[in-house]
């Protein structure tokens, strides 16, 4: 009786474990979601200024191949943003839905590990597309205009590097300090609760298409 009560208790501390799991999932995933929108609209203005925005003839040639340069490593950055939060989110979510046992744990850890390189596509694709407007003010405004314009230009870019050094210094937090959930989701006497879950499904499986086989050659009566 006692080792049944064990075992419920550790089910039961198991599945409350799963259950936090997936609020760190859907946190992961609201995020890549509103970071892929802002990177959605990022490239749909690489796009105006890559199609909209008429060079004047005489513009030097080295300021042109800066302007087109910037818009489409822009365009590039933001498309590969969205593809990558697009793909994260539809396959981290089948694997933490349909995966088998453990799955919603690697699809936490999978989310985890990929934010970098989205978070790092999309600042790629801000920074240069504020570089392409720097350099579209040359092209198209005067002397002092685009003095002024690239001055205000740099200070915003100087700006949102400092913002984001001091939010991430204040919000920052160690690996080691996060809250870990191993010491549940792997107890021995639950992992072979799961395991034997497992078995019985399978046998269950194996006996349907037997049935299904025999039934198929007339063995069985329908």
């Amino acid at each position: 009786m006692l080792r049944a009560d064990k075992l419920l208790l550790q089910s039961n501390l198991r599945q409350n474990a799963i259950k936090l799991k997936e609020k760190e999932f859907n946190l992961h995933h609201d995020n890549f979601a509103n970071v892929g929108t802002q990177s959605a609209v990022l490239a749909g203005f690489a796009v105006t200024a890559l199609i909209e925005f008429q060079v004047p003839m005489g513009t030097p040639r080295l300021l042109q191949l800066a302007y087109y340069c910037c818009v489409m490593v822009s365009l590039s950055a933001n498309l590969l943003c969205v593809a990558n939060t697009t793909s994260l989110s539809v396959l981290g979510t089948g694997l933490a839905l349909r995966g088998p046992d453990g799955a919603m744990v690697r699809a936490v850890e999978g989310l985890y590990e990929e934010r970098k390189q989205v978070f790092l596509s999309f600042a790629i694709g801000l920074y240069m597309m504020l570089f392409a407007v720097f350099f579209g003010a040359w092209i198209i405004m005067e002397n002092e205009a685009a003095v002024m314009s690239s001055s205000i230009i740099i200070f915003s870019l100087r700006r949102i590097y400092i913002h984001f050094r001091r939010i991430s210094l204040k919000l920052k937090f160690e690996e080691d300090e996060s809250v870990d959930f191993t010491d549940l989701l792997d107890t021995p006497l639950v992992n072979i609760i799961a395991q034997g879950t497992r078995r019985s499904q399978s046998t269950t499986r194996l006996d349907r298409v037997h049935l299904d086989s025999e039934e198929r050659m007339g063995m069985i009566p329908v």
